[in-house]
């Protein structure tokens, strides 16, 4: 009798740990179905067009993206995060030469839930209208490049944890790393940025010329501003006085840019044509 209990206590438990196994299994199915089904977001009117614009601008909106005399090669590195020119290459030659004028809007039932995406969704979002606009193919390789870590300096960290001015009602900072309040040639002012937040921009800052890796350590969130002498030639008698931006990140924010090397993600585009009008 006893060893009859101990069998159907012994199933009882194989029972039990199979229903486990199977309700973890629906579970992580449940999961990667739901990754799948969800519901891709584009955008309900994109308008492509040459362009004889002089200047260029290439921006997000609250509800899209505009642009004005940009090339595709500008575009692509839009839609991928990727600013620095040795990190794109291949295509035709007029991705580079050839300027554009685009418009990408929502709806505007769906411009909250637009509003509500990641950096990233909205990148992929981008990406998809060059892949339909102008046939864009394109494939990832890994090369290693000469990069900044971004460290603390030996003087220590000289920056102010953000106040609670700058979040929102649920207690977040506002916006995705940060909100920067003012940013031109030779001046950055954020409020509520992180370090990754930091190290991101600066990548895309020809006073830099590197991708920035962030090595701090830091994981709060900071407001300050930086001043330095931009490192081009249009620049004023008073803005060649001040500091590179390397010294004035060490000596404003108690930070440091130390040479490095990091493998990084590159884009080789492998077709593209140019868009139909419309």
């Amino acid at each position: 009798m006893d060893r009859l209990n101990c069998m159907i206590v012994s199933a009882g438990r194989m029972k039990r740990a199979t229903f486990q196994l199977l309700a973890c299994i629906a579970t992580c199915i449940t999961v990667i179905n739901g990754q799948q089904t969800r519901p891709s977001i584009t955008f309900a009117v994109s308008t492509v067009k040459p362009s004889q614009s002089q200047g260029w601008r290439l921006q997000p909106t609250l509800n899209g993206y505009t642009a004005m005399g940009v090339s595709l090669f500008q575009m692509i590195q839009e839609a991928y995060g990727i600013y620095q020119p040795d990190r794109l290459s291949g295509g035709p030659a007029w991705i580079d030469a050839s300027k554009f004028d685009l418009e990408a809007k929502m709806e505007d039932a769906d411009v909250s839930v637009y509003r509500g995406l990641t950096l990233e969704q909205r990148h992929q979002m981008l990406q998809a209208l060059l892949a339909d606009r102008f046939k864009l193919v394109v494939h990832h390789e890994l090369k290693e490049f000469p990069a900044y870590a971004l460290v603390v300096a030996k003087s220590g960290p000289k920056l102010h944890a953000a106040t609670l001015e700058q979040t929102t009602p649920d207690g977040d900072i506002k916006g995705i790393t940060g909100l920067v309040t003012q940013s031109q040639r030779g001046l950055l002012a954020v409020q509520g940025f992180s370090m990754e937040g930091l190290a991101s921009l600066l990548s895309g800052y020809g006073d830099v010329g590197r991708k920035v890796v962030d090595k701090t350590g830091l994981k709060g969130r900071y407001d300050f501003t930086l001043r330095w002498a931009p490192n081009d030639r249009a620049i004023t008698a008073s803005d060649a006085s001040g500091p590179s931006i390397f010294t004035a990140i060490q000596e404003d924010l108690g930070l440091k840019l130390e040479p490095s090397r990091t493998m990084l993600d590159t884009i080789v585009v492998d077709h593209a044509e140019k868009p139909t009008e419309n």
